[in-house]
């Protein structure tokens, strides 16, 4: 037995920090700092890793060896070539074995890159490319070139939407034989013909996403018949009244646990020849949004009440469904686990209540824009059901105060909750909820304009995500948040008006583990307060400015650290900075101004001189801006003028600005 804490293995520390790193990265860091070992121990518990910006391309051989069981790597959002130097960088700078690849969001595949890297790294099995900006069936050629061994594939919602053929889908199926996991919804041009490829070349495929307004019902019955390995089916915009389904075709589909139709014709008799052939395993099911002429509530009892080990459950956008018929249904959902019932506007919380009690297991319930806070005081059998873990009751408008506690009643261990755009709930709603529900560790209360503060009281001890976008928080409301949620780490202010930074320090003081803080749009909030607002909290990692026409902070503290190293007057250096912020003030506003809006300069000085208040004070008393306080804009007037017509009809604008000499300075487009 060991005789001291230095005396545990690593194997055994690694067991004691795993928990703290699924619960969030951040919360090893502090380990990290405390010795080398520790240092070394939670490094190699890192297997994942974002890269956010392409300024991270120069480091990033050094990240990697810090981390040596790093085999997941995030790229979004970026652009072709930043993404290219990025692969290129991986696959010749660093030992990685990746396994798992997320490109989403890319301009396009850099092919090149992905070559390369596949030339490394052999064991890539995961490959995201979710809403790229172009994707062709040469791109599926070289990813399947590239990654021979590839498991999981997602091209799904390319933004050009038909560039994807039934060729290309052949061509993956004949070169990944070993595909478990593919989607391919949003791809318009493909087929039946994807699907019976898909089915016959991939044996192993296991969970199968379509979402292709051109695939039809027979694609759906091949791969039923023929993919017996099949246990997760997901369709879109599919006539079920055409699927001809027999014995012989659920007997092939006996390993299919989990199957969501969405979008689809789905009548009564396929429900009910579902609910008859008990063979299918159903854990989970969805069925939302359908589609007319579409099943009634008979079939969905009957096929209920045959599968009542269901774990998961939507049923999203079904108007038929009432208070009454829920409690009927929610008697054969004693092992549900999940439920989704948004967008069902005759629900209200009696199904909520009804739910609670007879789902023991419970854990998450979905209810966005439904009827919460119109069932009256009907509800008179309430029971607790400490399970539940996650309510989401976005856009309900009847939601009040008095039912949000009633529901709140109802979860004594709640974690997560969402009440965006409930417009009926005020901050004595919320502080009352948090009376019963100091367990809450994910809130968001975006757009709800009558919650100000919530309210005064014990401490919420493990509140770590707070969305108060749009909402009425103000600095009174942002003190008390900072008394009472010392161990936040994200914060969506955007939108809120009455933020000033007399609230941020009321945040930042005692908010020692902040990590993330949107200030979109917090007009009142001073550009160049964010500098201050990095020293004062080391820990925060990103800050979304408020002001996001504003030049860059780097670019302005460049040029204000040449000029006050110049050999000039004080009044000298401060006017010439101040035209240099105007300047780049114009070249951010010039998309406004190429939409027609207006630029009112003198409100541009105004916010200018309101910006450097906080650098005034901080420059050792030097009264830098009542030096120029007095100074008129250099910048009078900033418009659009007609130029020359182009060839093809169409007028050239040039961005001109005025300044009070009246010279006239071309801006360049």
């Amino acid at each position: 037995m060991a005789e001291s804490w230095q005396d545990l293995p690593d194997e055994c520390w690694e067991l004691i920090f795993n928990p703290l790193l699924l619960r969030h990265p951040s919360h090893l860091e502090s380990l990290s700092l405390s010795c080398k070992r520790f240092l070394s121990i939670t490094n190699t518990l890192r297997t994942h890793f974002n890269i956010t910006h392409p300024s991270l391309i120069g480091p990033l051989s050094k990240l990697f060896n810090r981390y040596p069981r790093l085999n997941s790597l995030d790229i979004i959002n970026f652009r072709h070539d930043d993404l290219h130097r990025i692969m290129v960088d991986v696959a010749t700078n660093s030992n990685l074995d990746l396994q798992t690849l997320d490109l989403s969001g890319a301009e396009e595949l850099p092919l090149e890159g992905l070559k390369v890297l596949g030339s490394r790294m052999k064991n890539v099995k995961v490959l995201c490319c979710f809403t790229l900006l172009t994707l062709r069936d040469h791109d599926l050629d070289v990813i399947a070139d590239s990654m021979p061994c590839l498991e999981d594939l997602d091209i799904s919602y390319p933004l050009d939407e038909g560039n994807v053929t039934d060729r290309g889908i052949e061509v993956v199926s004949c070169k990944l034989k070993g595909l478990r996991r593919i989607d391919i919804s949003g791809n318009e041009k493909l087929t039946d013909k994807s699907l019976l490829a898909l089915s016959t070349n991939c044996v192993y495929l296991t969970d199968l996403v379509v979402g292709c307004s051109l695939v039809t019902s027979h694609g759906i019955e091949f791969v039923l018949r023929n993919s017996t390995n099949l246990s997760f089916l997901s369709v879109s915009e599919i006539d079920f009244g055409r699927l001809r389904l027999d014995d012989y075709s659920i007997r092939c589909a006996r390993n299919l646990s989990n199957l969501a139709i969405n979008y689809s014709v789905v009548p009564d008799e396929y429900l009910h020849f579902l609910a008859k052939m008990t063979g299918i395993p159903l854990k989970g099911f969805a069925l939302s949004q359908p589609m007319s002429p579409c099943f009634t509530f008979s079939g969905i009892s009957s096929l209920l009440n045959k599968h009542r080990s269901l774990e998961w459950l939507s049923l999203d956008g079904i108007d038929f469904l009432t208070d009454e018929k829920m409690s009927d249904l929610s008697q054969y959902l004693s092992a549900l686990v999940t439920i989704s019932l948004n967008r069902c506007g005759n629900l209200t919380e009696l199904t909520f209540f009804k739910l609670a009690k007879n789902c023991p297991f419970l854990e998450e319930i979905g209810m966005e824009e439904t009827n919460l806070g119109g069932g009256g005081n009907k509800a008179t059998d309430i029971v607790r059901n400490p399970q539940i873990k996650s309510v989401n009751l976005e856009n309900n408008p009847n939601l009040s105060d008095e039912c949000l506690a009633k529901l709140a009643s109802v979860c004594p261990s709640l974690e997560l909750l969402d009440v965006s755009s409930c417009k009926g709930i005020t901050e004595k709603g919320i502080a009352d909820f948090f009376k019963s529900g100091s367990k809450i560790k994910k809130l968001w209360i975006n757009e709800c304009e009558g919650i100000m503060n919530i309210g005064h009281g014990f401490e919420l001890p493990e509140l770590e995500v707070l969305g108060a976008a749009r909402s009425g928080i103000n600095d009174h409301g942002l003190v008390v948040i900072g008394n009472r949620c010392g161990k936040l780490l994200k914060l969506n202010l955007g939108g809120c008006l009455g933020v000033t930074v007399v609230g941020l320090k009321g945040i930042l003081t005692n908010c020692k583990r902040l990590r993330r803080l949107n200030l979109t749009g917090c007009l009142n909030v001073s550009m160049l307060t964010v500098n201050w607002m990095v020293f004062s909290r080391p820990s925060l990692r990103k800050i979304i400015q408020p002001h996001s026409y504003l030049p860059s902070l780097r670019k302005l503290f460049l040029c204000m650290d040449v000029l006050f190293r110049q050999p000039w007057s004080c009044v000298l250096r401060i006017r010439t900075f101040f035209l240099l912020l105007e300047l780049y003030l114009v070249r951010e506003m010039i998309p406004l101004l190429k939409r027609g809006t207006e630029i009112d300069i003198g409100e541009m000085h105004r916010i200018v001189l309101r910006n450097f208040e906080p650098l005034d004070r901080a420059l050792d008393g030097s009264d830098f801006i009542s030096a120029f306080n007095d100074q008129e804009p250099f910048i009078t007037e900033l418009r659009s003028e007609p130029s020359d017509a182009r060839s093809d009809g169409s007028e050239v604008h040039n961005m001109v600005l005025h300044t009070p000499l009246h010279s006239t300075i071309p801006i360049d487009n």
